[in-house]
């Protein structure tokens, strides 16, 4: 073969190679967008942000409301590192408390909410619109530790708990400041273009609640509010002892359902919607739910508020390997851990995850195989083109090269 044929032949084979890095470049990047565009994020985790925007102590029942979610999102598994809460006013402290650092939401005295496991990440003067707003968008300045900043993302469920004293599209803030509609729209808004949630419930007991809700537009935004428009919010029933009251009804009945809970129970949305009678509430419960995709009757109430539990399902029960065994096993015993599909062809069906390897099996379907789940676990474009381009520069040096010799 001739100089000349040997350059011709390593032309071609360069721009065939080319051609055909291209085309599968090309291919792998319109595939990662589709895998991108379709793929939904996972529910991973909850979040709590809790509020009691009232200050004084005539306004006592509206930290108590708030402290008694705190304490029944605790219960069903949210942990305190995913808890924010904001309280306006301290009446633990209060000069008139005639039990100091202790809060009541029954006249029993029972159970005091404001006991040892209480983290108050915003309190009195600090909780402001323009904070809670901070809170809820991410946009905090750079000395905020991180305890006091909402660090979802976008496979979180968020509860958003809000009580104290409101009117028609506001709720009022340290009886000064109020917090419109359109801002908390707008704040939920933002939380949605920038992956902050992928469901979220928001919760008022207030005055005329249902008006707060009136300016959201986002999906995935679920909102429960214990009054409609022209409607009070009362509360359930004065403590002589502390001498104000102490709950409000809608919280009341709300704790009422959840104490027959655990984070066990699969009791559904609607049936909490359910719970809630007007005679009892003095005013009627509103629910929106033209932005949430999902089926109220479907939903656990713990997807909001309890916790994201992993299961793994298995077809029998684990077993327990000894001390003794465990630093020498034996082949069988290794053989006994690896999960192997069922014999039953129903249930490898409803097993799609598991992986039947195959003896005998072509190696280049494996290969193949192999860089697919590659592309398909590559959340980066930039990587895929990266790899491309490296692919193309070391053609065309090789072109180079044989040209020159």
């Amino acid at each position: 073969m001739t100089n000349r044929q040997r350059e011709n032949f390593f032309s071609k084979f360069t721009l065939t190679l080319t051609a055909i890095t291209v085309s599968l470049l090309c291919s792998f990047v319109h595939f990662s967008h589709a895998a991108s565009s379709t793929s939904t994020p996972v529910h991973t985790n909850n979040w709590a942000v809790l509020v009691c925007t009232s200050r004084f102590w005539f306004n006592y029942r509206h930290m108590a409301n708030t402290l008694s979610l705190y304490r029944t999102v605790k219960r069903l598994g949210i942990p305190d590192e995913r808890i924010i809460l904001m309280l306006a006013d301290d009446m633990a402290c209060n000069s008139r408390n005639k039990y100091p650092a202790q809060v009541f939401n029954n006249e029993n005295h029972r159970l005091n909410l404001y006991g040892d496991n209480v983290e108050v990440d915003y309190r009195g003067y600090e909780v402001t619109v323009e904070n809670f707003l901070r809170v809820l968008t991410g946009r905090h300045e750079n000395a905020v530790p991180r305890s006091k900043r909402l660090l979802s993302d976008e496979g979180s469920h968020i509860l958003l708990y809000m009580t104290g004293h409101g009117g028609d599209e506001f709720l009022k803030f340290q009886d000064s400041d109020e917090l419109q509609s359109h801002d908390l729209a707008d704040a939920v808004k933002q939380m949605k273009e920038k992956r902050r949630f992928k469901e979220l419930l928001i919760m008022v007991d207030t005055c005329q609640a249902a008006t707060l809700f009136s300016q959201l537009h986002s999906p995935g935004v679920l909102a429960i509010g214990s009054s409609m428009k022209g409607e009070n919010s009362y509360s359930h029933h004065l403590d002589s002892d502390v001498g104000v009251s102490v709950v409000d009804r809608f919280t009341f009945y709300t704790l009422a359902f959840f104490e027959r809970l655990n984070m066990y129970d699969d009791a559904s949305l609607s049936s909490l919607f359910g719970s809630f009678n007007p005679n009892l509430l003095l005013s009627t419960a509103y629910y929106r739910t033209d932005l949430y995709q999902q089926e109220v009757e479907k939903v656990p109430v713990t997807n909001f508020f309890g916790s994201v539990m992993k299961t793994i399902h298995t077809e029998s029960a684990y077993r327990v390997i000894s001390s003794k065994d465990s630093s020498h096993p034996k082949s069988s015993d290794m053989d006994a851990q690896r999960i192997t599909p069922s014999s039953d062809p129903k249930k490898q069906v409803d097993h799609p995850d598991t992986n039947v390897v195959k003896h005998g099996s072509c190696p280049h379907a494996e290969i193949w195989d192999m860089m697919v789940e590659k592309v398909q676990s590559m959340k980066d474009v930039d990587s895929i083109v990266n790899y491309g381009l490296v692919g193309l520069l070391s053609l065309v040096a090789l072109s180079t090269w044989h040209s020159s010799s």
